[in-house]
């Protein structure tokens, strides 16, 4: 089975954590989107078309996946931002047809004639008369993402093999301890409390979780992170190698970041790399009770929601003390050190001190980047500088 996952004209909708990477590399619990469909076709062959920009970047990542080929055969065109469902591929289609949830055509069943014209006019498009409808879910903004915590952790739990032993963790409080999910090598002090009865929670392996923690599911903590003393967590999702404090109440990060001290993080999805100073938090809700709009892509969106927090990408860092507002989108490279609110909007690679914008200066955020990296045993390659030298000259 031919794969070919792709990203269309939404990808920068998922502002500001898809300016970094491809829409299907965004964490939506345990998995990515890229991850969801690798279980679900075992063994499919599958490549990948992506912005061009992040060419080189994705090829890193996927290192035996094909990127942006250049041909195609027959075979299933899957939208990157889609949950998908494997109800919906209990029978593969044997026929063209056009892959649909309500409104939004989220793929197709393609021959490798229908294929070649979708590359050459720079697809997607309507490429049969057929259509096939969806129980998959089309996420179109990161704040629909978080929508989907419950449901994504519950199906991921269904898969887990890691049910919690009780005799390893005799002074931990376990409720309903059916849907608790812990991996290898975990570590939780005594007094924790861990509560399952609104979802799962899945601790995955390395994981350490100091004493006077709570844990409400639906709730996933990645690989190697660790959660200091008297941490609220609930309906979240944190990736791996996080360092996490305080509390936190629907929010997805999707790995490497700081977020160690007291403040309320709520309705918040954040890229990687991130550290928040002590005291950083967000407002969700607004005083008059009215659906938050956000600023995507240079357009204004009413989210039809009263719970919104922030959106901040890839390696931005927060002085002590910070207050965002709700629906607030900051841009990957960011810094902000200010007294009240920071503006609702921050463009990549700015410095926003006292209420002055200032740019940021590349070698000195490489600088910094390479120490934050090596303090996790990582480095930085150079297409990621090159890509986020690009976004810092398009400022």
């Amino acid at each position: 089975m031919n794969i070919y996952v792709y990203e269309d004209q939404s990808a920068l909708s998922f502002d500001p954590i898809s300016t970094t990477r491809a829409t299907f590399d965004i964490r939506i619990g345990a998995e990515t989107f890229l991850d969801r469909i690798k279980i679900l076709f075992p063994g499919a062959s599958i490549s990948l078309f992506v912005r061009e920009e992040l060419a080189t970047v994705t090829s890193e990542k996927h290192s035996g996946l094909t990127v942006n080929p250049d041909s195609v055969e027959d075979g299933l065109w899957l939208l990157g931002n889609v949950i998908w469902d494997g109800s919906d591929f209990e029978t593969l289609p044997n026929s063209e047809t056009n892959f649909y949830t309500k409104d939004a055509m989220v793929g197709a069943f393609l021959s490798k004639a229908k294929g070649m014209n979708w590359l050459a006019k720079k697809g997607p498009l309507q490429a049969t008369d057929s259509r096939t409808d969806m129980n998959s879910i089309h996420c179109g903004y990161l704040w629909e993402i978080l929508d989907q915590i419950p449901q994504t952790l519950l199906s991921e739990s269904q898969q887990s093999s890691d049910h919690v032993n009780l005799s390893d963790f005799p002074r931990t409080v376990f409720m309903n301890p059916e849907q608790v999910f812990i991996g290898k090598d975990t570590v939780i002090q005594p007094t924790a409390l861990i509560n399952a009865e609104k979802g799962p929670v899945i601790i995955d392996s390395g994981v350490t979780i100091y004493g006077q923690t709570y844990f409400e599911g639906p709730l996933y903590i990645g690989k190697g992170s660790l959660i200091k003393p008297l941490t609220q967590i609930k309906n979240s999702v944190i990736g791996p190698m996080c360092k996490i404090g305080g509390e936190l109440d629907t929010v997805i990060i999707q790995g490497y970041t700081n977020k160690v001290h007291d403040g309320h993080l709520g309705d918040a999805f954040l890229g990687a790399w991130i550290n928040l100073g002590a005291g950083t938090q967000n407002s969700n809700l607004k005083n008059n009770y009215e659906p938050v709009k956000v600023q995507v892509n240079e357009k204004n969106v009413d989210t039809n929601s009263l719970h919104i927090g922030c959106f901040i990408g890839d390696h931005v860092k927060t002085a002590i003390g910070t207050l965002i507002n709700t629906g607030t989108v900051v841009g990957a490279g960011a810094m902000i050190a200010t007294n009240g609110f920071a503006p609702k909007t921050i463009r990549p690679f700015t410095w926003y001190v006292n209420g002055k914008h200032r740019k940021v200066m590349l070698d000195k955020f490489f600088e910094t980047t390479y120490h934050v990296k090596k303090r996790r045993g990582k480095t930085q390659s150079e297409a990621e500088n090159l890509l986020l030298e690009k976004l810092q000259n398009q400022r």
